[in-house]
């Protein structure tokens, strides 16, 4: 009896972590920014409300897609950024979807110019645009991972990193950054007690004297950090400090 518990307990939490993972949602549209500046994006979201794509602008000097990652809010709301390849945030993206119908706004967070989405029209999904959210091989997990965004503020870009070091099958030593906010979220596994992979994630506890807990989801580009503890445990950090974030893969 206790064996077929056990096995029928694994069975949920193995088809718990497959939903997850599942794509939910695809969405893609193209139109304009403030009817002016051509564009067309398109994004996946999977069951952990993660959401990763791409955006073009065709009329760019060098066009080519420039991926987008973020989360999904509420229903409709989704808040992404624009990533280059060595982890800049160069757009800030806020969309609602509404009956098949996408609005919101695009910000340049140097500027802090903002632009609407205008004449967005739904449009099949390009080929090349998704498949940004496949779960990671822990195998092959990056040894640097990293983000910048510019701060207006303090005039300079600021951002975080994870850096990686094997520890045993599945297992992995990390050291994290994150001054994005102005003050400093930064911590490391404890020696002997290194992150434990299950699958493309790991869950690591009490990383400060307040008990600060985070996840970690890796995907073949980049890995999603998450608060999963209370807000109390960030107070270690400084105000309004975290993990939080998403950090593109820079180094393999």
């Amino acid at each position: 009896m206790k064996r077929i518990l056990l096995t029928t307990i694994l069975t949920a939490l193995t088809f718990v972590g497959m939903q997850a993972q599942r794509i939910v949602e695809r969405h893609a549209f193209q139109g304009t920014l403030d009817g002016k500046t051509s564009v067309r994006l398109a994004f996946e979201v999977n069951g952990d409300d993660i959401v990763a794509g791409h955006i073009y602008y065709p009329k760019a000097a060098h066009p080519a897609p420039i991926m987008i990652v973020g989360f999904r809010h509420d229903t409709n709301d989704y808040h992404l950024n624009e990533y280059q390849a060595n982890g800049e945030i160069t757009g800030l993206i806020d969309l609602t979807i509404s009956k098949g119908r996408l609005s919101g706004t695009w910000t340049n967070p140097r500027t802090e110019k903002e632009l609407k989405f205008t004449q967005m029209n739904s449009i099949a999904f390009p080929k090349g645009f998704g498949g940004l959210l496949i779960p990671e091989d822990p195998g092959k997990l990056g040894h640097e991972y990293s983000f910048d965004l510019y701060h207006t503020g303090m005039k300079e870009l600021m951002g975080g990193s994870v850096r990686l070091k094997a520890a045993g099958k599945n297992k992995v030593h990390f050291d994290i950054c994150n001054v994005s906010s102005g003050n400093i979220a930064e911590g490391e596994s404890e020696t002997g007690r290194p992150a434990v992979l299950k699958g493309n994630k790991f869950v690591y506890k009490d990383v400060n004297d307040c008990g600060y807990a985070f996840s970690a989801t890796f995907f073949p580009r980049f890995v999603v950090l998450q608060t999963v503890s209370s807000w109390d445990t960030t107070e270690c950090f400084g105000a309004h400090s975290s993990f939080g974030g998403v950090y593109i893969k820079i180094k393999d």
